[in-house]
Parts: structure tokens; sequence; C-alpha cells
């Protein structure tokens, strides 16, 4: 007797094959791609002090420095910049960046909460964070005001950054503002 009659033969064969049709079928099906937003920067906006506070003001250049990488710029040679997105540490409940404006720099220091969040199965986890402190230097930064606290997965402006309008001469005092 040969080994292609033996019973039960036909129907492993049927299975083995239907079992590699449907796995190749499963193999080809494309993965899910994620397609919301996960990236939670801070997101600022510049605007002219005395001036309409609905218009971004344009920054000729400016570069960003973290102060726990200084050598590490995080934004650098920017030109007509309007609104500015910084990264929080995920790490820990505070940070801070130097904003040069050329020549002239202020420090900005962040305080917040962090709440891990999960987006969906193809995105996995963000961090989701709520700001508690604002603190700047004044050199160029004549104040900032908070306009939403929670920075999430929107495309929320968090503050609004006013400096001066070098046609008016309202230069700031140099020094230290916390809020």
């Amino acid at each position: 007797m040969a080994f292609h009659n033996k019973p039960g033969f036909a129907f492993r064969r049927i299975f083995f094959v239907l079992s590699g049709i449907i796995f190749l079928c499963w193999a080809c099906q494309e993965d899910e791609i994620c397609e919301d937003i996960t990236a939670n920067d801070l997101r600022i906006g510049f605007y002219r002090i005395g001036q309409d506070h609905d218009q971004w003001a344009v920054v000729d250049s400016l570069r960003v420095f973290s102060l726990e990488q200084a050598d590490i710029p995080v934004h650098e040679h920017l030109t007509s910049v309007s609104v500015l997105e910084l990264p929080l540490n995920p790490a820990t409940d505070n940070c801070a960046f130097v904003i040069d404006f050329y020549p002239i720099t202020d420090t900005l220091w962040l305080t917040y909460q962090r709440e891990t969040q999960f987006i969906s199965v193809e995105c996995g986890f963000t961090m989701f964070f709520e700001l508690t402190g604002i603190n700047h230097t004044n050199n160029h930064i004549v104040a900032i005001e908070e306009t939403t606290t929670y920075v999430t997965n929107t495309l929320d402006e968090h503050l609004k950054v006013f400096i001066p309008d070098p046609g008016n001469g309202d230069e700031p005092q140099p020094g230290f503002t916390g809020k």
C-alpha cells in the first residue's frame, strides 16, 4: 500500500493547504498605523506687548537650549517664529529652557504634574502634563500668560509670551519674574 493511499491523508493535505492560505492572508495583512498625535509639546505663542493679544508677533531669529542638555540645542537657527513648541521632560516634574533671542537670552522654568495616557493599541501610551508653575527671567520677555494648563495631544496654545515692541521703547528691566 502506497503512502498517499492511507486513510485521512487527503484530509491532512486539505487542512495544511487551507492553513497555509490562511497564514499567508494573515501575514500579508497591513499593520495598523498610528495616526493620532502622540507628541505633547508645550506650545508658546509670541506677542508684542501693547498690541492685539490675538495676533502673533514674528520673532526674527532664535534658538532654544534645555538646561538639562545645554550642549544640544532643542531648536537652532529658527527664523520668522510666531509659535514655538518645546518638549517637556516625561521623566521629571520640571524642566527649564534658555531662549536665545540673539543676543538677549531668557530662561523659562516650568513645573508640572505628569499623567500616563493610553492612546490606542497602534499608538501605545503617551504622557500628558498639567502645568503647575512658570518662572522666567525678563531680559527680553516682558510677561507670560498661561492660556491652557493641560499639555495633551491637542494643538492648543499653552503660553503667551509677551516681548517688547521695538518701535515703542518698552524693553523690560532685566530681572526675574515668577508666577
